[in-house]
């Protein structure tokens, strides 16, 4: 049997209570779902953002803030995140870590010119499995992290709320579909551990505060993950980005954790049979 602990949605804090349970556990293995960045500064902005979108008018951060404040505010949310990634790499456990929405990776969105990647490749601890395959032991992982389309920006609602034309939406399911295809491609590794960092569709993903009050109570998961969980059977999913929704679903004969906010002091500690591929024991710590 191995420990692993589950955690991640630290948005630049990493409590000490956190720091405390993991040394106190001594965990085989620590599987991170990302947002090391995304500070809480982003949060009125991106609201604003929204109801300016939900009038149809296109307004960016930068625009709400000025060049000047924006480029310091950016500065801040790396640094931040890069110290979180920094303090995980200084236990004595293996770290696994996929990114979440908020993180400084590449892609074609992110044009701030500085990333994780770079020095998380220096880093003897945390490695990073975003879309990549890992064995652990007997234990084998896949990682699929970053930012995705949740399922329902593809509804009337979605898209209004968003603000985007209908051929635009078109565009975007194009590329969600070419996400699903990298996703099962992926899959057929077989894995024992999925780890993501949106929740999958219907399982934990209920929006309940009102950063975007149109889809407050509705569900903002993933639904490439219920099709690849259904397909492929691995015994357990990890993921994050609701905050709000620490638990446990099943979807088939697939376990999914949302540890919760790490921000919060929120994790999950699980004890998993790498000899059956069965998962023993989750203890959710609130």
């Amino acid at each position: 049997m191995i420990k692993i602990i589950a955690l991640g949605d630290f948005h630049g804090k990493f409590p000490e209570k956190i720091k405390n349970i993991i040394k106190k556990e001594e965990p085989d293995l620590i599987l991170s779902t990302g947002d090391y960045a995304g500070i809480d500064e982003w949060r009125p902005l991106l609201k604003k953002v929204y109801k300016y979108r939900e009038k149809g008018e296109d307004v960016s951060i930068e625009e709400l803030l000025g060049k000047k404040r924006y480029k310091k505010l950016l500065d801040k949310d790396y640094n931040q995140g890069k110290g979180v990634i920094e303090q995980l790499n200084k236990f004595n456990s293996p770290v696994l870590s996929v990114f979440g929405n908020a993180d400084w990776y590449k892609a074609k969105f992110n044009d701030y010119g500085k990333f994780y990647e770079g020095f998380m490749r220096k880093l003897n601890r945390v490695k990073n499995i975003d879309r990549l395959k890992v064995k652990v032991e007997k234990v084998k992982v896949i990682g699929f992290g970053g930012y995705l389309d949740p399922d329902i920006y593809f509804s009337d609602l979605g898209r209004k709320t968003i603000g985007e034309s209908k051929e635009k939406n078109r565009e975007r399911k194009e590329e969600y579909n070419l996400e699903e295809k990298k996703l099962m491609k992926l899959m057929k590794f077989y894995p024992d551990i999925v780890l993501t960092h949106y929740t999958p569709y219907k399982c934990l993903d209920v929006l309940k505060g009102d950063t975007v009050k149109a889809f407050k109570n509705k569900n903002l998961g993933v639904s490439i993950y219920n099709r690849a969980v259904k397909r492929f059977k691995p015994a357990l999913l990890v993921c994050g980005h609701m905050h709000e929704n620490q638990g446990i679903c099943k979807l088939g004969k697939t376990i999914v954790v949302n540890p919760g906010s790490a921000k919060e002091g929120k994790l999950a500690i699980i004890e998993f049979d790498e000899e059956k591929k069965k998962i023993i024991n989750i203890k959710l710590v609130r």
